[in-house]
């Protein structure tokens, strides 16, 4: 699939670091954006500072990328972040390699964000196709997306991408989602 805008994926890793300033500034940018709300950044969700993002968001991810060192009920997952030509990053996305009871009920395999600047641009869809080739290359032959139940294009990304509705839940933390499976093979 071609990029829209030249963006591309890049995996979190120990190479990512000279991204910790702008990671922390997109948070803030989608928190200020989304009423405190943050989706698909994984580990860099739990980091309340600059300095903590700059000295432990890169370890965090290698640990889950590895399955090692993980706080209770998180799973070996997998962080990208998608930079535009000028390496800002504009969306982040976590692929969980793995499911517990939590993110079976009401998270999913696969998270993403895209900075409230950039969105209704393709974005989204480019990141979620790259992500589920990602997916298949790592044995998974089906992937759990979800959504809430008010995101209107959340769910049209995951429906373009070939998701298929299962049912709604409540999550106690964020209120209702809807569930969507894609198929791998």
């Amino acid at each position: 699939m071609e990029a829209p805008d030249g963006i591309r994926l890049e995996q979190v890793g120990e190479q990512s670091q000279r991204l910790a300033r702008s990671a922390w500034q997109y948070m803030q940018d989608c928190k200020a954006a989304d009423n405190g709300y943050t989706a698909g950044l994984g580990s860099l969700e739990d980091l309340e500072s600059i300095q903590a993002v700059e000295e432990n968001w890169i370890p965090q991810v290698i640990n889950e990328t590895e399955g090692k060192h993980l706080p209770d009920g998180w799973v070996p997952a997998i962080e990208f972040c998608a930079l535009n030509q000028d390496n800002q990053i504009v969306g982040m996305i976590q692929l969980r390699l793995e499911l517990n009871d939590f993110l079976f009920n009401y998270l999913g395999n696969i998270g993403y964000s895209v900075h409230p600047d950039f969105r209704r641009r393709g974005y989204a869809h480019y990141m979620l196709h790259e992500c589920l080739g990602s997916a298949r290359q790592h044995g998974l032959d089906r992937v759990l997306v979800t959504c809430s139940v008010d995101n209107e294009g959340s769910r049209r990304t995951i429906l373009s991408c070939g998701g298929r509705f299962e049912d709604t839940r409540l999550n106690p933390e964020e209120g209702l989602c809807q569930r969507y499976w894609i198929d791998l093979q």
